[in-house]
């Protein structure tokens, strides 16, 4: 083989083996991008604290696909399959003598997801007391804030619970959600996420 011939194998080998290397990098930014995906668990320790929102099965909120018109009494009343949301809370106080929390729903902008109006969805969340889901917000209208609250809850979302906790616990929620019997919609879609944020002392 010439000198000629050698200086095109050695390019060529050099390039097949960076195109390999980018190939390499590139499999590594993937994996580690699918890795870092949202999981059904989401922590924020802060000062000494810790709060844990836990989901149940992956899902992050409440998404209901053509809900019909419902009384407020009816729907509080009756629990139907897919009509609730069960989520806790883990209260870790570690070295901090309270935790404050906030919990928000924030909604899926996309009219797909929410065709129906803010004003005739009702939002309504209920806390686990001895075995019992006993109310603790609504049932009202989604009201966006319009601004980030102190403890984080970000403008556009509506605060369900402004809690504190001075001791470390567990706390059960159930979110339910139906379409208003008021709105002149027969039937619709609205999809919210739950999310916590708080601050420990």
């Amino acid at each position: 083989m010439d000198k000629k011939g050698l200086e095109l194998s050695k390019t060529f080998w050099i390039v097949l083996i960076g195109i390999c290397l980018l190939f390499i990098i590139l499999i590594a930014i993937g994996f580690i991008a699918f890795s870092h995906r949202k999981e059904e668990v989401i922590e924020n320790e802060e000062n000494g604290g810790k709060i844990t929102l836990n989901y149940t099965n992956n899902i992050t909120g409440l998404s209901l696909k053509d809900i019909i018109p419902t009384t407020d009494s009816v729907a509080i009343k009756e629990l139907k399959d897919g009509k609730y949301f069960d989520f806790f809370i883990d209260i870790d106080l570690k070295k901090a003598s309270s935790i404050e929390y906030e919990i928000s729903a924030i909604k899926d902008d996309d009219p797909k997801n929410s065709s129906i109006s803010d004003d005739d969805i009702r939002i309504y969340l209920e806390k686990e007391k001895s075995g019992t889901y006993t109310k603790v917000f609504g049932p009202s209208k989604y009201i966006p804030i319009k601004k980030t609250t102190e403890l984080g809850s970000p403008a556009g979302s509506m605060v369900l619970v402004h809690s504190k906790a001075i001791q470390s616990s567990k706390d059960n929620y159930r979110l339910r959600m139906w379409l208003s019997d008021k709105s002149v919609m027969e039937k619709g879609n609205y999809s919210v996420d739950i999310v916590v944020n708080g601050h420990a002392k």
